[in-house]
């Protein structure tokens, strides 16, 4: 057996001291929506199986190790088989709870141990004031909401809870947040990672949010609210007020792009139009989550769908016409008789009533925000708002055919705000030339490996296996009174059998 010498040993678990505290020391996951515990539980099974091999390993691992997570140190001269010594500790993180308003621990994985604010002021006074300590920063997971950020005032003040030293996992804005407790909350916290936005009235609550934390804000949350602007449009695009944090590098400009280091979005209503500034201005996104009109995806395509049929109808019956004028000019006859006249005329009302009528998608919803636009003084026509959403569409199937992303995970789910019918049926329905746009832009993003759809089709999904191979994992959420379980087990071992590249197709 080879045994490594003692020096190269130490190198190796000094990186992975190293790898321990990186993951002890996030505060957001790695992967989306993956189990922040079960990582958490691994780098504590990894630090026990180091320590316990030699007392070699175990002082070397135990000198090392400067992130400590919910005061799992023990205190100086307490700490001889403590694997954190409390001297070394650097950052500490702990977790509060919403409901129970208490920090607290896990232990074996399973079991919650509470720990009064008592307890944690007391640890945190000694750990701030103890001779020689390399105390310099804390994280508090789970604080978010503004009644919990008062919970900031309660701890222990020192420079390390006081001094722009504390780093967020999530902060919220609501209508009771207001530019004072912004400006209150710079003064402590240096980064927040995820900002949830529901409904606010004040874009300049939302802008100073940004300012502050762009830098460090990797996710972006916007469930339903009534909204009178765009946030996309107006992050993407504000006054830089001589401002530089989060700059799209664009110099000499006074606009600045704040959504530029966004890794996560999701984002629920989007429009087509935000949805294309989204995907612009967010080169760093790996994950997008967007609640969609499907109705009006449907509704202005099928509108310019039919307007084209509707051309194509009446170049037909031009020709027609021309071609029986020629007749009738080589036999010298000036005009055409009333009966070709009334043919004609009778073919084309019969097949434009045949095209307008009835369409399963003519319900009307204002999610789309160029629903009131004005062009010269009046509204826009049905069918220059569906050319308008078509370009959108396009624009953003070129831009992601034409340009490097980093999106490997897209969620798409119907979301209308109007409407209060699923249109799951209709989707289940649609006719081809709608599939093939959804798979068109579906297909644009290259780096897909998962894609979630709140749909299902069953021509769109044959197509997309075939069109976007990179994509690897399916996980599709309808209702059963649209796919049985039987259909969607058969479905998805036909899908898995035919293509190999498949790792997970799968209903919900």
């Amino acid at each position: 057996m080879i045994t490594l010498p003692i020096y190269l040993q130490k190198y190796i678990i000094k990186l992975i001291c190293f790898h321990i505290d990186y993951n002890n020391g996030l505060i957001d996951v790695q992967g989306v929506f993956d189990d922040y515990r079960k990582d958490e539980k691994k780098m504590k099974e990894l630090m026990l199986t180091i320590a316990l091999v030699s007392k070699e390993w175990f002082k070397t691992l135990s000198d090392n190790l400067i992130v400590d997570v919910d005061f799992n140190y023990k205190e100086k001269g307490k700490d001889q088989y403590s694997i954190i010594k409390m001297e070394n500790v650097e950052t500490l993180k702990v977790h509060y709870n919403h409901q129970g308003e208490q920090f607290y621990k896990m232990f074996g994985g399973s079991v919650v141990i509470d720990i009064p604010i008592e307890t944690v002021n007391e640890k945190i006074m000694k750990l701030s004031t103890m001779e020689g300590t390399n105390f310099k920063y804390l994280i508090l997971r789970n604080v978010n909401y503004m009644n919990d950020i008062d919970i900031i005032n309660r701890i222990y003040q020192c420079k390390q809870t006081n001094d722009h030293s504390v780093s967020l996992c999530e902060f919220a804005l609501d209508l009771s947040v207001d530019l004072d407790q912004i400006n209150q909350l710079k003064k402590k916290v240096s980064k927040i990672f995820t900002l949830l936005i529901y409904e606010t009235s004040n874009f300049e609550i939302i802008l100073e949010t940004f300012k502050q934390w762009s830098n460090t804000l990797n996710h972006l949350l916007v469930p339903y609210s009534e909204r009178t602007f765009s946030i996309i449009d107006k992050l993407s695009s504000s006054y830089n007020d001589n401002y530089s944090c989060g700059s799209n590098g664009n110099s000499g400009s006074n606009r600045i792009n704040y959504l530029s280091n966004l890794k996560l979005c999701d984002f629920n209503p989007v429009s087509i139009s935000e949805l294309y500034t989204l995907i612009k201005s967010t080169p760093k996104l790996k994950y997008i989550s967007i609640g969609f009109c499907l109705n009006s995806f449907l509704y202005y395509l099928s509108n310019e769908f039919q307007h084209k049929q509707h051309q194509q109808h009446q170049q037909h019956q031009q020709q027609q016409q021309q071609n029986l004028a020629n007749i009738y000019k080589e036999l010298n006859v000036d005009n055409l008789p009333e009966w070709a006249n009334d043919l004609i005329n009778e073919e084309i009302v019969i097949k434009n009533n045949h095209i307008f009528e009835g369409s399963l998608f003519q319900k009307f919803c204002t999610c789309n925000n160029f629903s009131n636009e004005v062009e010269e003084g009046t509204l826009i026509t049905e069918y220059k708002k569906s050319i308008k959403f078509s370009n959108y569409l396009s624009n953003i199937i070129k831009y992601l055919n034409e340009n490097e992303n980093t999106i490997n995970q897209l969620r798409i789910y119907n979301f209308c705000s109007d409407l209060q019918f699923s249109l799951h049926k209709v989707i289940y329905n649609a006719p081809d030339f709608l599939i093939e746009k959804l798979v068109s832009l579906i297909s644009s993003f290259k780096y897909l490996k998962i894609f979630e759809a709140h749909f299902f089709n069953e021509k769109l999904f044959n197509q997309l296996v075939i069109k976007n191979p990179s994509i690897t994992h399916y996980r599709i959420t309808v209702p059963k009174e649209i796919i049985s379980d039987e259909y969607a087990s058969t479905y998805s071992n036909n899908i898995l059998i035919g293509n190999l590249h498949i790792v997970e197709f799968k209903f919900n």
